[in-house]
């Protein structure tokens, strides 16, 4: 007995369009030439498919990561996370188990009556035809929309296609019941793709409440010029620049060489320069009134030690933690904009980057190969609003929209701010202070997914594409702060 008849022994029931289940012996061998290699490719590619949708519907169920899909170009997470992950707040790898299992089934398990076997291949060229039509939907959206890519998506999908082809190429069923198939597949992945397109996104960020004062962070994770203890001004968290200032002591008055000749002329005039001199002392150490941004339920940040977007008085002010190479950050950024343009100076944004980088950021297990330039960019960052405050919004907007890599950056810098004294800042401590103090807020926040919007008794945790949820959760503090 050859391997052809050990795979379908029993009888030529196998094939739908034979006419009789007493075919003879030479037509059995005919219809099973022609079908035999279909159940390969069929067994074979559903195998692969199986395997590659069950991790993808684990990784997704228990909010896991992909491994070694974390680049620019191939980025599972990406994918994984977009509105068009799921179909009715279910993961699409849940049916495309479902699918592939059931062409595994059918081919390796025989009914018991009879009468259902005239509808088993029916049944697997339907479901290999929908893997196919799906394929190409899916393939589409990662290609041309979502421009990132997830390689076990990817062979998914790849065995879905020849499976199709397969189908479609040695044509199983006659050519009237294959077309009522084909359309009958084309049609269950249109109502996939109504149900995508018909679903509002569902919300991709977590907001948590603060009902309680911020709890101090372990003491060796805490700069020197942070305070945590719970009175006014002892919840301020201190900028570095702030504590290198207050550490050089200010310049003693002194009279010169030429007003203490004058007074020896005449001693009215040595007393009128120590007035003067008096005076301008007192003019100079004069400072603008403190306006701080509360945020984790108490936590006070001043408005002018930080990066700031839009004005430090303005009448709502908080944080966002982000990284420039994050594409959730990105797309945040992107709706934070428009609720930017939205509210004009009745909002500002301290814009504080936290790498998602190990090499400045002790948090983070393992740098993915789309964040290797993410300290470099916010130390540049960083260094541009401490030579120039002015021009640090547009570097921010521009490094977020043009994604540049860190030399195509470093030389746009050079043109809007002064390229000596960026490159003095660069090779001193500050941004590296900033960072290290960015990374030390980021823990007290909890640390995790990032992007992080800290608003006074709420952080949302995550991405917010849609502009018109930001906008409805900053007008819910906007009204909380007017009264």
């Amino acid at each position: 007995m050859s391997a052809a008849d050990l795979f379908d022994r029993s009888s030529s029931s196998w094939f739908p369009f034979s006419h009789s289940h007493h075919a003879t012996h030479g037509r059995h061998r005919g219809h099973f030439a022609s079908v035999a290699p279909i159940k390969w490719v069929l067994l074979l590619c559903s195998s692969i498919a199986l395997a590659s949708s069950s991790y993808l519907a684990w990784v997704s169920l228990t909010s896991g990561s992909v491994a070694g899909c974390s680049g620019d170009l191939f980025n599972c997470d990406h994918v994984l996370h977009s509105r068009w992950a799921t179909v009715m707040s279910i993961p699409v790898s849940i049916p495309a188990i479902l699918t592939h299992a059931s062409i595994l089934g059918l081919l390796l398990l025989r009914p018991m009556q009879l009468r259902w076997e005239r509808y088993r291949w029916p049944m697997i060229s339907f479901a290999a035809l929908t893997a196919g039509a799906a394929a190409l939907w899916f393939v589409g959206l990662q290609v041309f929309l979502l421009e990132h890519l997830c390689p076990y998506c990817l062979v998914a999908h790849a065995a879905g296609l020849v499976a199709a082809v397969a189908v479609l190429w040695r044509r199983p069923l006659r050519k009237s019941t294959l077309a009522k198939v084909s359309g009958a597949a084309v049609t269950s992945v249109a109502l996939l793709i109504a149900l995508q397109v018909s679903t509002p996104a569902p919300d991709t960020f977590e907001v948590i409440e603060h009902t309680t004062p911020p709890a101090a962070i372990p003491a060796e994770t805490t700069l020197p010029a942070e305070s945590t203890t719970p009175d006014s001004d002892s919840m301020l968290f201190e900028a570095p620049i702030s504590s290198t200032s207050s550490a050089t002591p200010p310049a003693k008055t002194t009279v010169t060489g030429v007003s203490l000749a004058l007074g020896l002329l005449n001693p009215s005039m040595l007393m009128m320069g120590q007035v003067d001199q008096a005076d301008g002392a007192n003019t100079s150490t004069k400072q603008p009134e403190r306006r701080t941004a509360s945020i984790l339920g108490g936590l006070k940040l001043d408005t002018r030690q930080w990066p700031l977007i839009g004005k430090p008085d303005a009448e709502l002010v908080f944080v966002e933690l982000f990284d420039y190479t994050c594409p959730h950050c990105q797309r945040t950024h992107g709706a934070l904009s428009q609720a930017k343009a939205r509210y004009g100076d009745r909002l500002a944004v301290i814009v504080l980057p936290v790498p998602l980088d190990r090499s400045c950021n002790p948090t983070v297990r393992q740098t993915g190969a789309a964040h290797a330039e993410a300290c470099d960019l916010a130390r540049l960052a960083i260094s541009v609003w401490v030579v120039d405050p002015k021009a640090f919004p547009k570097f921010h907007d521009y490094v977020f929209d043009n994604k540049p890599n860190y030399a195509t950056a470093l030389q746009h810098a050079s043109q809007v701010v002064d390229s000596e004294k960026l490159r003095e800042t660069m090779s001193g401590p500050i941004p590296s202070d900033y960072i290290a103090k960015h990374v030390s807020l980021y823990k007290r926040a909890g640390e995790g997914a990032i992007p992080k919007l800290l608003f006074p008794t709420s952080t949302t945790v995550g991405e917010v594409a849609s502009a018109d949820r930001l906008i409805q959760l900053i007008s819910q503090h906007l009204e909380r702060a007017s009264r």
